[in-house]
């Protein structure tokens, strides 16, 4: 017999994992085009947005998967889009200042959209607590599992 709760699970992700993994395909598009059309900077962004909503098809994947939302491998997945965001903000940035500089023939200046460094380093921290909270459910469903 199976679970009626994992089978309502299945159906209410199975949209978020179409959806997240043909953006992902989009973004992944986007980057090998403006790589081509010689925009390195944007085709940074569009890369590190393919790598996130990748990851956020996988972690709906993995649920999927296992019926479990406080699962081992949905943690890992979640720490490494908290990383992947934190990065994604600064490396961008980076890559945009190094286009810039080598463009119009100056000096490497580093210029930072504080605003925006900001604003994905904060996101990705609560992201990061977001899987602190996993946690705290995976071991709450493994007592469970010890009691039941």
């Amino acid at each position: 017999m199976k679970d009626p709760n994992v089978e309502a699970l299945n159906k209410r992700t199975r949209f978020d994992v179409i959806c997240t993994l043909i953006f992902a395909g989009l973004f992944a598009f986007n980057s090998v085009f403006k790589l081509f059309m010689h925009d390195p900077g944007t085709a940074c962004s569009s890369a590190f947005l393919a790598v996130i909503f990748l990851l956020v098809g996988l972690i709906f994947l993995d649920i999927r998967k296992n019926g479990k939302p406080f699962a081992r491998s949905v943690i890992t997945k979640i720490r490494i889009l908290a990383v992947t965001v934190m990065c994604s903000g600064i490396v961008s940035d980076i890559v945009e200042s190094i286009v810039r500089s080598s463009r119009e023939h100056f000096q490497f200046t580093l210029n930072l959209d504080d605003r925006f460094v900001i604003f994905t380093l904060l996101f990705g921290v609560v992201i990061g607590m977001l899987s602190e909270v996993f946690v705290y459910g995976n071991a709450l469903q493994e007592e469970n599992d010890l009691i039941a």
